[in-house]
């Protein structure tokens, strides 16, 4: 298996004036059959909200979903009850209904979503989040989410991992 690069511009977008989105795959109503999900990966969506702006409180069924906050703060309610809001370098992790609000007056929000399939349907929903090093070690992976649990990782319900990682320009890195 290897990555294949896929520039921005080559990305689907959703501009709804508040929320700015780019979609690795197809999402929404954005649709290309050529990139429908990779495995169980099925939503990578680069977005930036406007602030005071959000989504309404809407359903996830059957869906792991991690939330990374690049830049701004990212509010966050569920229907478990659960509410918070998230910093720059945190991951949120649900598997709940939930809303996602910019919280701030003045600056913009921008985080990556990703949505994993879990391995079955149903099941009680889940909530987890972590605040990630804002330092990694160079030209190397840190485990931040995974189906089998270990090294301080966010455990999901899925056969799945997830790494951060900060790679030097024209550096490559393997991993096994």
């Amino acid at each position: 298996m290897r990555a294949t690069k896929r520039p921005a511009a080559s990305r689907g977008q959703t501009e709804l004036g508040w929320l700015h989105s780019q979609h690795t795959f197809s999402f929404g109503e954005y649709r290309d059959p050529a990139h429908m999900g990779f495995r169980k990966l099925r939503v990578i969506n680069d977005d930036v909200v406007e602030p005071g702006q959000g989504f309404g409180t809407h359903g996830h069924k059957d869906a792991e979903i991690l939330s990374y906050v690049l830049e701004g703060r990212l509010e966050h309610k569920d229907s478990m009850g659960n509410g918070s809001i998230i910093e720059t370098g945190a991951l949120q992790y649900m598997s709940a209904g939930n809303s996602e609000f910019n919280p701030s007056r003045t600056e913009r929000v921008h985080f990556l979503q990703i949505w994993i399939l879990p391995d079955g349907s149903g099941g009680e929903p889940r909530y987890a989040e972590k605040q990630l090093p804002s330092e990694t070690k160079p030209n190397s992976l840190t485990l931040v989410f995974s189906g089998k649990p270990r090294d301080g990782a966010i455990g999901i319900r899925a056969d799945a991992d997830g790494y951060l990682g900060r790679l030097d320009a024209g550096r490559k890195l393997v991993h096994e």
